[in-house]
């Protein structure tokens, strides 16, 4: 049972609802041994049945763990319509967004394609549909979706202006307008959390369950090195931004406070400050006691969580969605733990909270020969009926309020009560924390590889990335 991200890439506009949580519910239907579910009619449903239609749609997405939420969707909406959906899963990461960028600047685009949460993210400059109308046209089907999750797709004032100023937009995204929706968002979750395997814990003589303190976890790794021969701890080193995005920001908060980490995010307060410099020190302790898993630095994130799915490790850092890949690759999920990423002893906000935000949004093209056909199965993806079946089957949790909270599954169930249903200063400002994803972290990033590997002091590398950080601010001053 749970008890408590593409990191590179902004998830997006974190902007958090009060009553998220208590409205998260339910993601229910019959799972069948390929995972997934065929929605049943009845009479009267058959009755008003569109007609039937010979199309064929197809569907790109980066989530393997998913596709068994997308088939089962697929299913119920070819039994309803007979447009048949095709859906394809690219992986590593990397490579799929590769492969849709060169697609994009081709022009031959799916007809529908999953993109990280954020306002005009994989809309391509106008290749994607623009929802506003749409939503409007459909109010029932407006606000059945959480409010944080359509907000975190929608273009505010606050993007127009950053679009305006930013070197990199294009004319057709300064010419973004408040209110525009190029994604529907499919799921909320949340980073910083810590999956433990119950049995190599156990095995190790300890109780698996989650240590109430950052000493307390580093210790549970330590004996089970010692006790075990595993190491205590698997994540992606390689993909730049895991280790920052989803630990060390969240940590620095709860360890300084709010005043102290806005400071050092905004490179007010140095990395070498002995506040803030414990995130390469942990990484130089664990490394030199034979925590971490050799090789981590080449992982990227489904290599590591396979890692640890093979129990090649105690513990893994990731995020809400990091079950469902799990489980997909085979874990049992009685034998997996959770918690939320733990704080230091002494920490100002040692009880902060994680406040969930939409992860994942749906992406229409608008160039498809089957336009509207594309819009319908979105459309039905997004509806609570579509939820239902893509989140039970994907074990993820649905960006729609869902209204009966039984058919909510235990897992999804635990997930959701590990998350904070009011807002706290960390929901209530994320572009704070989201400073971690600027260039001078590129360099925090590839200095704490070398912290890692041994090639850098904990100081060297602190001093050069503050280096970096005074640069960045200059520029960003100019």
């Amino acid at each position: 049972m749970i008890k408590s991200k593409q990191p590179f890439r902004k998830w997006g506009a974190m902007v958090l609802s009060t009553a998220m949580v208590f409205s998260l519910a339910a993601c229910a239907g019959n799972s069948s041994d390929n995972g997934s579910t065929s929605a049943s009619s009845s009479p009267a449903a058959e009755a008003t049945k569109v007609p039937k239609s010979d199309v064929t749609l197809t569907m790109w997405h980066w989530k393997i763990a998913f596709d068994p939420g997308f088939k089962a969707v697929a299913d119920a909406f070819k039994e309803k319509t007979g447009i048949t959906v095709e859906t394809t899963a690219t992986t590593p990461d990397e490579a799929y967004f590769q492969k849709l960028t060169a697609s994009a600047a081709a022009g031959n685009l799916p007809d529908i394609w999953a993109y990280h949460a954020s306002p005009l993210g994989g809309a391509y400059d106008g290749k994607a549909v623009e929802w506003s109308e749409e939503l409007e046209k459909d109010a029932a089907w407006k606000s059945g979706f959480l409010p944080a999750a359509l907000t975190g797709v929608t273009v505010s004032q606050a993007n127009v202006e950053a679009y305006a100023k930013s070197d990199k937009s294009s004319d057709w995204i300064k010419a973004a307008k408040v209110g525009q929706t190029y994604g529907l968002p499919l799921d909320v979750g949340a980073f910083y959390m810590v999956y433990g395997n119950k049995k190599l814990v156990e095995n190790a003589g300890l109780d698996a369950t989650a240590p109430k303190t950052m000493e307390e976890w580093l210790t549970m790794m330590s004996t089970v090195k010692e006790k075990t021969g595993t190491p205590g701890l698997v994540f992606s080193a390689k993909a730049a931004g895991v280790y920052s995005s989803w630990f060390v920001n969240f940590v620095d908060y709860m360890k300084n406070g709010p005043e102290s980490f806005t400071k050092f995010m905004k490179r007010d307060e140095k990395l070498s400050d002995p506040k803030h410099i414990w995130s390469l020190e942990i990484i130089d302790d664990m490394a030199k006691k034979g925590l971490i898993l050799p090789g981590s630095v080449t992982l990227d994130i489904d290599a590591a969580d396979q890692a640890f799915a093979q129990g090649k490790a105690a513990f893994s850092i990731g995020g809400t969605f990091t079950y469902a890949t799990l489980k997909a690759l085979g874990m049992n999920p009685d034998d997996i733990f959770s918690f939320r990423v733990p704080a230091y002893e002494g920490s100002v906000v040692a009880d902060a909270t994680v406040t969930p935000f939409p992860l994942v949004q749906i992406v229409a093209n608008n160039d498809s020969p089957h336009k509207q056909e594309a819009i319908e199965f979105v459309k039905f993806l997004t509806s609570e009926e579509g939820q239902v079946l893509y989140a039970n089957n994907a074990f993820d949790l649905p960006a729609v309020k869902i209204k009966d909270t039984s058919k909510l599954n235990d897992s999804l169930k635990a997930m959701a009560e590990s998350l904070s249903s009011e807002s706290n200063w960390w929901s209530e400002n994320p572009a704070i924390g989201q400073e971690v994803y600027k260039e001078d972290w590129k360099v925090y990033h590839n200095n704490m590889v070398k912290v890692m590997l041994g090639e850098m002091t904990v100081e060297d590398a602190a001093k050069d990335y503050d280096k970096a950080a005074e640069a960045f601010k200059a520029n960003e001053a100019k």
